[in-house]
């Protein structure tokens, strides 16, 4: 019998867990429900909530909807949703996770508090991301997105950088855009990188967790499997680096898509996913797995 096992640190992250369970107890009470965006960038949990009854909109819709009520997602909303939402009487479900929405408060408060002239404010995140542009929101979009090293040339050496993170981002890139940006300010600033660099690590603690527990997992097994929504970011990220530490690695969005021939030669699988990969769709690639290989 052929060793199978599920990552223990795998499964939804906290926000998307409390978003999934908001949206499950108001259908569960028939109420008339719609979810401002995907509420995770997994399309397997997509459908099952639609199916349930939540009714998927985008921000156009918003303004102009019949009664009912609007869970927003975990990744949070600039304040002008919020805004759109109250002058259009929408009632408004609140599922920005914890951390987002204090890093959002962090955001505001320190753009606030700087001097425009001589100070800037630069985001390690995804421009698209739902997330990035909630924090986009708090500062009126006067903040530089960099999601790579070489993007950091862009970055005005004579001001001062205030440096935040898009909280799902790979914590090891982040440490590499610090140590390009302070590079940068040293070469052109032409006085300590210090003075004009003050950095701020704004990823979850959650997924600072998720690579080292990845690389404690991969490597104990013949083949491994990770499953998350060809969408995520996250799961990419997460899949791409399980691949680096196990090079039989296969990266599927559900159940449907495990093929029997991978196994052939092994004698242990091990199955791992992104933050927004529940448990219950790992335990579904678990039992066909060990069809799969029963016989």
């Amino acid at each position: 019998m052929k060793k199978i096992e599920i990552d223990p640190g795998a499964g939804f992250c906290f926000g998307v867990e409390e978003v999934i369970k908001t949206a499950e107890m108001g259908l569960r009470e028939g109420e008339t429900l719609y979810g401002l965006g995907d509420m995770v960038h997994n399309a397997a949990e997509v459908r099952r909530l639609q199916i349930l009854g939540l009714k998927t909109i985008d921000h156009k819709q918003l303004s102009n909807l019949p009664p009912g009520k609007v869970l927003f997602r975990a990744h949070g909303e600039p304040p002008e949703t919020y805004l759109i939402a109250k002058q259009n009487g929408v009632e408004v479900i609140d599922g920005t996770c914890p951390i987002v929405a204090k890093l959002q408060i962090k955001l505001k408060k320190a753009y606030d508090a700087m001097d425009r002239r001589t100070e800037q404010m630069v985001i390690f995140g995804k421009p698209q991301h739902p997330e990035t542009i909630g924090l986009l929101g708090q500062v009126n979009g006067d903040a530089l997105v960099v999601s790579s090293v070489e993007e950091v040339s862009a970055i005005d050496p004579h001001k001062k950088v205030f440096l935040f993170s898009q909280t799902t981002m790979d914590p090891e890139q982040f440490k590499e855009v610090e140590r390009a940006l302070e590079e940068h300010l040293q070469k052109n600033s032409g006085e300590e990188a210090y003075v004009h660099f003050r950095s701020d690590c704004t990823i979850c603690g959650q997924m600072k967790k998720r690579k080292p527990g990845l690389s404690t997992f991969a490597h104990q097994y013949d083949v491994m499997l990770f499953v998350s929504g060809k969408n995520s970011s996250n799961g990419k990220m997460l899949y791409e680096y399980c691949k680096s530490l196990n090079p039989v690695s296969y990266w599927i969005s559900g159940w449907e898509e495990v093929e029997k021939q991978w196994f052939d030669a092994c004698e242990s699988i091990g199955i791992s996913g992104a933050t927004s990969t529940s448990r219950a769709q790992l335990e579904l690639v678990m039992e066909e797995v060990k069809k799969l290989t029963a016989s």
